[in-house]
């Protein structure tokens, strides 16, 4: 009888009695199933119909979560694009970007929390699942928008223009979605004042020649993540050294981008991703970056960094290069995967005695030598979890290839 009187709460829509479902699967006790339906009920006071026959059931599943850190990813997923299919290491890494599996010590570690708290949300159909990527179903992302709707602005795929009007700028505000529009511009003189702004995707606006006044970011001081890749920018304005609380700054495939102002005062920043950025040649400040986890700098004009730079940076745990100082990388303890390119063999051999010599925590290796251009690492499966995968380097050069079987290294020619 209770089951019937839940399944009627949820108005007979199949997704919000599945999605119930799965939230109480393994309950046995019935009054917890009396305690659901109470909830439910109580749920329909003072809401739109919209709400009353949709949302707030399905609002039951998000609560009966339980987790603050899961609840917090899930609403992650919904600043994406409407149908969006998303590969699931790329929603990791977001959920990284913004410190909610940050608190453990490996990114071998955090793969791992991400993939179980993805498994969840897939368990109880808060996500859809198909192969490699995941998406949310417009209803339990309708569902999302609606707990988000104070705190966050989720304009993602609506073919915007421009940059919404400052009035939607409340103090409130915590997390921007505007990615895979076409933004020309932000307007002149705009500074919005969100102090509480952690979040701002501005990621694939394919528009050319996108201006950012200076202004925009002056009091932004709480951003944390700022994604700004693949975007037509030349240059970064320099009010972006002032965010002091960055964690993630993503400018890859800024294709455009020629010049990023100076990085010294970004102490909090973990990631820093300016992958096919292919007009920049040079950072001022990188060795400042003590905190800086990830590291990716290929397909650049950056040459050989200065003597110092990478050893300064001793928390490093992603590092992808084209060129450095092997004796540099060497010192890098907290090195969990590497893609680099080795002048010569001289400089590959010292980089294999001091890694086999410190025992570091090198999981993946994609190395080449000579100025070749460097392949994608390897991605992992799910079955593997990180920690089963086989270590493995990949090196090439042009008349000789150096593997690892088995642990050892081999050199076939």
């Amino acid at each position: 009888m209770v089951i019937k009187s839940i399944v009627q709460e949820c108005a007979g829509l199949p997704l919000a009695v599945i999605t119930m479902a799965r939230s109480m699967r393994g309950v046995t006790d019935m009054y917890e199933w009396n305690d659901c339906l109470e909830k439910l009920r109580e749920s329909d006071m003072g809401q739109t119909d919209m709400e009353k026959g949709v949302l707030k059931k399905l609002e039951f599943s998000y609560n009966r979560l339980g987790n603050h850190e899961v609840q917090q990813c899930f609403l992650s997923c919904a600043l994406y694009p409407e149908d969006k299919w998303i590969d699931k290491f790329e929603l990791i890494e977001f959920f990284i970007d913004q410190g909610l599996i940050g608190r453990l010590n490996t990114r071998e570690k955090q793969y791992v929390r991400g993939l179980t708290i993805l498994k969840k949300l897939a368990n109880v159909c808060l996500l859809e699942v198909h192969e490699s990527t995941m998406r949310m179903h417009d209803l339990i992302r309708d569902m999302a928008l609606h707990i988000m709707s104070v705190t966050s602005i989720v304009k993602a795929g609506k073919g915007l223009r421009r940059i919404p009007s400052e009035e939607y700028w409340t103090d409130a505000l915590e997390k921007v979605s505007l990615m895979e529009n076409y933004i020309e511009e932000f307007p002149l003189n705009m500074s919005p004042n969100c102090p509480k702004l952690s979040t701002l995707l501005l990621n694939k606006n394919s528009c050319y020649d996108l201006v950012n006044p200076d202004s925009f970011f002056k009091q932004l001081w709480g951003l944390q993540v700022l994604n700004l890749s693949g975007c037509y920018l030349k240059e970064l304005p320099d009010s972006i050294s002032d965010l002091v609380n960055l964690r993630a700054l993503l400018l890859r495939k800024c294709e455009k981008l020629r010049r990023i102002p100076h990085l010294g005062k970004l102490r909090s920043l973990r990631k820093l991703d300016i992958f096919c950025c292919a007009g920049v040649e040079a950072l001022e400040g990188l060795e400042m970056l003590v905190n800086l986890r990830y590291l990716d700098l290929s397909h650049t004009r950056i040459g050989r960094l200065p003597e110092g730079t990478l050893g300064a940076l001793r928390n490093l745990q992603y590092l992808k290069v084209e060129v450095a100082n092997g004796e540099d990388i060497t010192n890098l303890q907290a090195l969990e995967t590497l893609v680099y390119c080795f002048e010569d063999v001289d400089d590959f051999n010292k980089f294999v005695r001091a890694t086999f010599e410190k025992r570091n925590n090198l999981h993946y290796y994609n190395l080449n030598m000579g100025r070749e251009e460097l392949k994608d690492y390897m991605k992992v499966s799910d079955d593997a979890q990180f920690g089963n995968c086989e270590r493995g380097v990949h090196i090439e050069r042009r008349s000789h290839a150096i593997v690892s079987m088995g642990g050892a290294l081999a050199f076939v020619f």
